[in-house]
């Protein structure tokens, strides 16, 4: 419910209570006043009532008279009827309302001569009450017939009529509902009228207001109206909006500095790429092309026999093989092909790789142990890719590592609620580890640790790309002199068997 809702209804509750509650209050009011003003107009007209019984009951023992007497008193204006009982609580009197109540429908005598007078024989005070039915109010007095020398003769009752008094009340509470309920519709409508002049209205703007800015139109104000706390909060909103404007310029400002702060640093890391590259280059082809040149000048200085023409001829072409092999891995980083993904036995893999390598391992007696999962993990892979992150992942432990040195692969599944998972690997080797400055800087292309001639840093440039074509991930972690440790995560793929025989035919990747 809405804040201008809200406040009508709690106002239009707040006087229809007020209202509901007054109402109450004026009838109830009203009901005291009437009883009241009956039983003070009851008290005088019963006393002149005992003083005319004393007359001619009491004292003169006239029943003709006293009846003819109780003809004349009920119904005389709201008076319903006087019954005059001796002492044995016998009637000796009843006015004729009471007698012949068929000429008087509107007046019920039930209630009346039903009354015990005999409480009040010894009460000189006499009694009161009110009988109370629907539709009915009778207010009575039953009060004793004494003599005038003070001695007891009956008791008479005397009951006033009180119907038209709450017919007036009835109809002063009608009165009093139709105008709490006009009332209310009119102060409704008032302060229908009001709060959304002035609450509803004020605030839809501000929300508004709100809403442009969050669509970045930072220039919006608010319009200011009067010196209320709408008002208030409208200026302060008109000062967040210009503090909003000035920051989010100040914001523009310094992220077009910070992009610019960017691109000049890629700029100089591409320029520091670039010369780091054509250093290495420099050194790599620089070293055999000096062999060659040498060579060449060696064998025009004279005629050579066919044998030394041979030999040196033989080493002029293994060097030319060398430079073709590093314009082949740069042509590899540069101009990668799409992976051909197909379902790969990890385990088979990383066995052949171990096979491929095997020669190497035993040359500096490292030794290669390989923890799997028992049940196959398949993976949706290109297995020369994939082959080919192995392979230089092998080949830098084997860089590291001393004779007697140990690498250890882990790889095992984790599931998923969509039933693929990942396989979580680790490729992990006790060597001399790689220093913190660097571990940062190992999957950028053209970094090496490596001395010249030994390779051109674009090993794990080339893993890390093939891991990412696979949607995979890969981190390094290391400690100088314990251990450096690789962890990939791969997606797995359906379990369905493919051989690897005719993947790997073509050797490996280098």
């Amino acid at each position: 419910m809405k804040l201008g809702t809200r406040l009508i209804v709690s106002l239009v509750v707040t006087i229809l209570v007020t209202m509901t509650v007054h109402g109450y209050l004026s009838i109830q009011q009203d009901r005291e006043n009437v009883t009241r003003e009956i039983r003070v107009g009851m008290r005088g007209f019963s006393r002149a009532i005992h003083s005319a019984l004393r007359d001619l009951y009491a004292d003169g023992h006239n029943l003709q008279a006293t009846q003819e007497f109780a003809n004349t008193v009920g119904p005389r204006g709201n008076i319903h009827g006087l019954i005059v009982y001796d002492l044995n609580a016998e009637p000796v009197a009843l006015s004729s309302s009471l007698r012949y109540p068929n000429d008087f429908a509107e007046l019920d005598p039930t209630a009346i001569l039903k009354l015990d007078p005999r409480p009040a024989l010894g009460e000189p005070n006499g009694i009161e009450g009110y009988i109370r039915e629907p539709g009915i109010l009778v207010y009575y007095r039953i009060e004793p017939v004494t003599s005038s020398d003070g001695r007891v003769a009956g008791v008479f009752v005397l009951a006033r009529q009180g119907s038209q008094l709450i017919s007036n009340i009835e109809a002063r509470r009608q009165r009093i509902i139709g105008t709490t309920a006009a009332l209310v519709i009119l102060l409704s409508v008032l302060i229908l009228i009001i709060v959304r002049r002035n609450v509803t209205r004020p605030i839809n703007q501000l929300v508004e207001r709100v809403r442009e800015i969050g669509r970045g139109r930072w220039e919006q104000r608010i319009e200011i109206k009067g010196r209320d706390e709408i008002a208030a909060l409208a200026g302060e909103f008109n000062s967040m909006s210009e503090e909003l404007n000035r920051s989010y310029s100040k914001f523009l400002q310094e992220q077009q500095q910070k992009l610019n702060l960017e691109r000049d640093l890629r700029h100089s890391e591409r320029l520091a790429s670039v010369g780091q590259l054509a250093a290495g280059l420099a050194h790599e082809i620089g070293t055999p092309l000096s062999i060659v040149r040498g060579r060449a000048e060696y064998l025009l200085r004279r005629p050579r026999s066919s044998e030394e023409l041979a030999g040196n001829l033989e080493v002029i072409r293994s060097q030319s093989d060398r430079i073709t092999a590093i314009v082949r891995q740069l042509l590899e980083f540069s101009r990668r092909r799409e992976p051909m993904f197909r379902s790969v036995d990890l385990s088979e893999l990383l066995n052949h790789v171990r096979y491929l390598l095997e020669h190497q391992l035993l040359e500096k007696k490292v030794e290669v142990e390989i923890h799997v999962s028992p049940s196959p993990l398949f993976i949706q892979a290109d297995p020369d890719l994939l082959q080919q992150v192995f392979i230089n992942l092998f080949a830098n432990s084997l860089h590291a590592l001393g004779r007697g040195g140990v690498i250890k692969i882990q790889a095992s599944s984790i599931p998923f609620a969509d039933d693929h998972g990942s396989v979580h690997m680790i490729f992990e080797d006790n060597g001399i580890g790689i220093a913190p400055e660097a571990i940062d800087h190992v999957f950028d292309p053209f970094f090496t640790t490596k001395d010249v001639g030994e390779g051109a840093g674009l090993g794990l440039a080339v893993t890390y790309g093939i891991i990412k074509e696979h949607g995979g991930e890969i981190t390094v972690e290391s400690e100088l002199a314990r251990f450096t440790r690789f962890v990939i995560h791969l997606p797995l793929g359906r379990q369905k068997e493919t051989p690897l025989q005719g993947s790997l035919e073509n050797g490996t990747r280098l």
